[in-house]
């Protein structure tokens, strides 16, 4: 029964990005969306500069090494405001919104920022609707 189940296994999290300057950018492993639904990226940075910003994007290829390599929905970017801030962002895709037509089957999680100088970044996979709780 799902009421009595942990959330722990519910999910599975995959540590994508470990905390680094995420300037110029950086993209995780890929991972096989085989029996998983849905999957949820997750972005948080240090300070970035005011009207500097921080960008996600979920990935999708053809394996796990990248294959065809292309983006999996739109990109989702937020500007520091007055002062400069932490950053927070978050992109989410069905496994429907895969190309799964044309065999892509993994998905990536890219990060970036546009600030002047180093910023650390560190961001998390959350996969869901899993058909195989084992």
């Amino acid at each position: 029964m799902v009421a009595n189940m942990k959330l722990s296994e519910l999910v599975r999290v995959k540590q994508a990005i470990i905390p680094q300057d995420i300037v110029g950018g950086k993209i995780s492993a890929y991972y096989s969306m085989s029996g998983i639904g849905r999957v949820l990226a997750v972005l948080t940075t240090g300070v970035i500069a005011e009207a500097k910003k921080a960008t996600i994007q979920l990935m999708q290829a053809k394996d796990a090494n990248g294959t065809g390599a292309k983006p999996l929905g739109s990109a989702v970017e937020k500007v520091a405001g007055a002062g400069g801030e932490e950053i927070f962002l978050t992109a989410e895709a069905k496994a429907t919104d895969l190309d799964l037509a044309n065999g892509y089957g993994y998905v990536a999680v890219q990060v970036s920022s546009d600030n002047a100088t180093a910023v650390n970044g560190a961001a998390v996979l959350i996969f869901g609707d899993l058909a195989f709780r084992g």
